[in-house]
C-alpha cells in the first residue's frame, strides 16, 4: 500500500552516501508490515467465519420457506401430505362435479347421479343493449345525457336548487320559478361615466325583438334602427354622449362589436328543512342561467327506483357509477351493475338459494333495462345426487364427508335415486403411501444437506502441514495462478467454525426432536421408522428412513403419521416439524444472531487496528526518508567543501 505521507519514493537517495537507502528503509519496516499482515490474515478469517454463518443462515431459511411454512412449495405442515390419495373419476357426466381430498376422506367408491341445479341468486338482466346507438355508456356519464333504445331518457321531476340565505338552506322549486319569470322583464341598466343611468328593456324574440330604453328613471323610447344601427344621445349640451348599438340578423342587441346580455329579476319562496319560508331574490338570463347573491343555481331532478321494496331516489345529475353505488349500499340485498361491452344493466342476489328480485320505477327509468325486454331468473339452492341421497347446498363448492365437492354444471339424467343409475358418476379413492412417502424423502434429503454442511463443519480440522495454511496477502497472490490461490484458501478455510457452540447446540437439539415422544401420540418418529443415524459412524444428526416401516405406518394409519409430522389436530405444535421449525428459528434469531453481531464487531475492530499500524508505520517511512534526506544533504556539502579545499590545495603549488 502506498504511503499517503510520502508522495515521490526514490533510490536515487543515496548518491552522496553510495548506500541503497529504500532497501535499508524497508528492511527497517519489516516488522511493521509483518504485523499488519498478520492482522490482514485475522481479518480475513473473521470475514470467512462472516460469510460461512450467512451461508448457513440463507440455507435454513430457505428449507424452512419452502418445506416448514403454510405458503411453501412443498409445505409439510399440511396433513394431506400423509393421507395422500389417489383419485379416478369416471362416467359419463364426470366434468359435472370436481372433487379434492382431505385428510377425513374415505377409502372407497362414491357415486354422483344427477347435478340437478347450480347454486345461484336471483337476477334480473337487461335483455339486450340498452343504449340508443349500441355503442355503450360510460359509467361516468349523468343519467340526465343518456339516450336509451327508442331515444327513451329517464324523466325526473321536482326539480329543485338550493339558495343560502344568511346561513340556511332553502330549497326552490324550478315550476315556482318559471311561474314567477314568466311576467318579469328582460332589462339591462348600466350607469355612464357621468352618474347617467340607462336601462335597456326588451320584449319579442329574435328577429321581432323590440329595445326600449330610459334615461335616469324616465320614460322608455323605443330605439329606433336605421339599417341596423341606432343610437342613444344622453348628457347635456356642455357634456354630450352617446351609445351606438347594432343590430344583429338574427336581432340581437350588440355594443362595441359585443352582444348586449338582458336579465330579469324576480323574488319566489324558498322552503327550509324546518318549514320555514324566505323570500328569495333570483337573476334569470337570456342563456337560461339563474343566479342568487351571484351564484349560479343548479336544479335537480329526481326520480324512484324500487328494488325489492327499497325505495332508492335517483337524480338527474347522477351518474351510472353514483346510481349503482346507491343502489348497492341501500340494503336491499342485491348487486347492480353495468357490462359496456355487453351493453346492459343487471341485478344480481347478494345472498343464493330461491327467491326472486323485483326492480321498478317511476320516471320512465326502466328503460334503462330496455332492448327486448327484461330477463329475470329466480334463485336456486345447489342440488345433487351423492350415493343415491339428494345433497342440497348454499353455494357450489362445499365439504361432504370428507371431501371437498364443487359442482361445475347441471346434468339432464332423468330418474337420478337409484344407486345404481348407468349414468352416475363413479369416484375411486385410495391410499396413495407412494405419494407420501415421494414427499417425506424430499424434505428429508433438504433436512440432511444442512445437517450434512453443519456437522463438516463442525468436525473440519487441519491436518499435518495443513496447520501452516493461512489467508493469503495480497503481495502473496500477485506471485500465484487463480487455481492455485483457491486450492490454498479451500485449506486455509478448514476448521475455521470447527466445535462451534451454537452450530453443536442445534444440530444435538434438532437430534433429540426424533427421540422424544410426541404429545398426544404416544409414540415418536423413531417407530414408525423415522430417526437419527449412528452419531460416531459418520451419519451424526442426519435422518434415516426405514422406508418399509414408514410405508407400512403410512398404509395403516396415515393420520398417526401425520400427528407425529405435523402434530394432533388440537395440538400442532407438539409436532416433529414445529418443533424442527421452532430450533431451528431459535437458533437463527438469537445464537446466530448474535455470532454475526460479534464477528461484525471483530472485523470493525480489526480494520480500526490495521488503520492504526499502517499510519504507524507510514510516519515511521516518512521519518527515515526525511533522516537519510538530511544525511545525504550533509554529505553532499561535505563532498563539495572537501573538493574546494583540494583545489585550492592544488592552487598553491
Amino acid at each position: 500500500m502506498v504511503n499517503p505521507l510520502r508522495s515521490q519514493p526514490s533510490r536515487l537517495m543515496g548518491l552522496s552516501s553510495g548506500l541503497d537507502t529504500e532497501s535499508i528503509i524497508q528492511a527497517t519496516l519489516r516488522m511493521h508490515q509483518f504485523k499488519i499482515d498478520n492482522q490482514m490474515r485475522n481479518r480475513k478469517l473473521i470475514e470467512w467465519r462472516q460469510q460461512t454463518h450467512n451461508g448457513i443462515k440463507d440455507q435454513i431459511t430457505g428449507f424452512r420457506n419452502t418445506f416448514l411454512s403454510n405458503l411453501g412449495s412443498k409445505n409439510m405442515l399440511n396433513r394431506n401430505v400423509f393421507n395422500a390419495t389417489t383419485t379416478s373419476v369416471t362416467g359419463k357426466n364426470s366434468s359435472a362435479v370436481s372433487i379434492s381430498t382431505t385428510t377425513g376422506t374415505p377409502i372407497g367408491t362414491m357415486r354422483i347421479g344427477q347435478v340437478v341445479s347450480l347454486a345461484k341468486g336471483a337476477s334480473v338482466n337487461s335483455g339486450s343493449s340498452v343504449s340508443s346507438n349500441g355503442a355503450g355508456f360510460n359509467v361516468n356519464s349523468r343519467l340526465d345525457s343518456l339516450n336509451f333504445v327508442g331515444n327513451n331518457k329517464i324523466e325526473f321531476g321536482n326539480y329543485q336548487a338550493s339558495a343560502n340565505v344568511g346561513g340556511t338552506t332553502y330549497k326552490i322549486a324550478q315550476s315556482d320559478v318559471t311561474a314567477a319569470s314568466g311576467d318579469a322583464e328582460w332589462r339591462n341598466t348600466a350607469t355612464m361615466a357621468g352618474g347617467t343611468e340607462i336601462t335597456l328593456r326588451k320584449t319579442g324574440s329574435g328577429e321581432s325583438s323590440v329595445y326600449e330604453y330610459s334615461i335616469n328613471g324616465g320614460a322608455f323610447t323605443e330605439l329606433e334602427f336605421n339599417e341596423n344601427a341606432a343610437v342613444i344621445n344622453y348628457g347635456s349640451i356642455e357634456e354630450p354622449a352617446s351609445l351606438a348599438f347594432t343590430k344583429s340578423a338574427a336581432g340581437a342587441l350588440q355594443l362595441g362589436g359585443h352582444a348586449v346580455s338582458f336579465f330579469k329579476d324576480f323574488t319566489v319562496d324558498g322552503e327550509a328543512s324546518d318549514g320555514a319560508t324566505e323570500t328569495i331574490a333570483l337573476r334569470q338570463y337570456e342563456n337560461g342561467a339563474i343566479e342568487h347573491n351571484g351564484t349560479q343555481l343548479s336544479f335537480v331532478g329526481e326520480t324512484t327506483l324500487n328494488v325489492n321494496g327499497k325505495e332508492i331516489t335517483i337524480n338527474s345529475n347522477d351518474t351510472i357509477a353514483s346510481m349503482m353505488n346507491k343502489v348497492n349500499s341501500s340494503g336491499a340485498g342485491v348487486t347492480m351493475s353495468y357490462n359496456r361491452l355487453t351493453d346492459r344493466f343487471s341485478f344480481e342476489s347478494n345472498t343464493v338459494g330461491p327467491g326472486t328480485i323485483s326492480v321498478s320505477g317511476g320516471g320512465n327509468i326502466m328503460s334503462m333495462l330496455g332492448g327486448s325486454g327484461v330477463v329475470s331468473e329466480a334463485g336456486s339452492l345447489a342440488k345433487v345426487y351423492i350415493n343415491g341421497e339428494l345433497v342440497e347446498r348454499n353455494t357450489n363448492s362445499f365439504a361432504y364427508r370428507g371431501l371437498n365437492i364443487t359442482l361445475n354444471h347441471t346434468t339432464d339424467t332423468g330418474a337420478t335415486s337409484a344407486v345404481n343409475h348407468e349414468d352416475d358418476t363413479i369416484i375411486t379413492f385410495k391410499r396413495d403411501a407412494t405419494k407420501a412417502m415421494d414427499a417425506i424423502r424430499e424434505f428429508i434429503n433438504g433436512y440432511n444437506a444442512i445437517i450434512s454442511k453443519l456437522e463438516g463443519l463442525l468436525n473440519d480440522r487441519k491436518t499435518g502441514n495443513e496447520v501452516s495454511y493461512k489467508p493469503l496477502t495480497d503481495e502473496e497472490k500477485s506471485a500465484m495462478s487463480d487455481k492455485q490461490i483457491e486450492e490454498w484458501e479451500a485449506i486455509a478455510k478448514k476448521g475455521i467454525l470447527r466445535n462451534d457452540q451454537g452450530i453443536q447446540n442445534l444440530v444435538s437439539s434438532l437430534r433429540r426432536s426424533f427421540f422424544d415422544t410426541i404429545e398426544g401420540t404416544g409414540m415418536s418418529a423413531a417407530q414408525i421408522g423415522i430417526s437419527t443415524g449412528n452419531f460416531f459412524g459418520g451419519t451424526g444428526g442426519q435422518i434415516v428412513i426405514d422406508e418399509p416401516k414408514l410405508r407400512a405406518a403410512l398404509e395403516s394409519d396415515p393420520d398417526k403419521v401425520a400427528d407425529i409430522f405435523a402434530g394432533p389436530e388440537n395440538n400442532r405444535s407438539a409436532g416433529l416439524l414445529w418443533k424442527m421449525n421452532d430450533t431451528m428459528g431459535t437458533y437463527l434469531n438469537t445464537s446466530q444472531t448474535h455470532t454475526l453481531k460479534s464477528l461484525e464487531d471483530s472485523l470493525k475492530r480489526a480494520n480500526e487496528q490495521i488503520s492504526r499500524m499502517e499510519e504507524k508505520m507510514w510516519a515511521e517511512e516518512d521519518k527515515l526518508y526525511r533522516q537519510f534526506a538530511a544525511m545525504e544533504t550533509a554529505m553532499s556539502k561535505l563532498q563539495s567543501q572537501g573538493d574546494w579545499f583540494a583545489s585550492m590545495l592544488g592552487g598553491g603549488k
